[in-house]
């Protein structure tokens, strides 16, 4: 059985395109922080039988997404603001070092891909922003060519886009001010200049106050405490 891709990467298989279906869906908050995911349930929406289900929220609880317990119903992530802050942090730490590693690495069809990705941002919607969003900074990350920080940086990324979902549903983005720093640091990319690749990324994270205050305020929308 194969199923379309969505403009992704090829997906060839029940089980990534259920995975990739429910991670949309828990970053758009068609399944909210801390709501039940039963495999029978998700099969009969997505019209698939329950393994590639089970597969699925297999993938999604190592990524971070889900939390699992033997003796319930798996559940989505809820919302932990210090979490997110401590995540936040260190993306603040290591996320600027691959901009600086991508900038002597990257190669002119990354460098092609991020435009692309960045020209499709201005007329999306905040789901699909989002998504284009993660591939940007993970096309940076894997521009740097460094395994080990590329593992890190990519667990982190996916807890942070969860978090980032969050905070724009209920505050929006700035779409502006992060094309303008997407742009130079495309530039500072491919002028292979390290140093402003890795000040442009401090600059273009999310700052810990705003994303606390963000946060804060869907814990309060969604009456849901932790």
């Amino acid at each position: 059985m194969e199923f379309e891709s969505d403009g992704a990467a090829p997906l060839r298989t029940a089980h990534e395109w259920v995975r990739a279906r429910l991670r949309d869906a828990i970053f758009t908050g068609e399944y909210p922080p801390g709501s039940r995911l039963v495999q029978t349930e998700i099969a009969e929406h997505l019209g698939t039988s329950v393994t590639p289900v089970r597969e699925a929220m297999r993938d999604l609880v190592n990524e971070g997404l889900i939390s699992a317990d033997p003796h319930r119903a798996a559940t989505v992530r809820p919302i932990d603001v210090d979490d997110a802050i401590e995540i936040n942090e260190l993306r603040l730490v290591l996320e600027p070092m691959a901009a600086r590693r991508a900038a002597g690495r990257i190669t002119p069809a990354r460098l092609d891909e991020l435009r692309r990705l960045e020209a499709e941002m201005e007329s999306a919607d905040d789901n699909t922003w989002l998504e284009l969003n993660r591939r940007f900074h993970l096309t940076v990350i894997d521009a740097a060519d460094s395994p080990r920080l590329g593992a890190i940086l990519l667990n982190l990324r996916q807890i942070s886009t969860f978090y980032l979902a969050a905070y724009v549903r209920t505050t929006g983005v700035d779409r502006g001010k992060s094309a303008r720093e997407h742009t130079r640091l495309i530039a500072a990319l491919e002028a292979g200049d390290g140093e402003l690749a890795e000040q442009v990324m401090a600059q273009h994270l999310a700052e810990s106050g705003s994303l606390k205050a963000g946060l804060d305020a869907a814990l309060h929308g969604s009456g849901r405490t932790t």
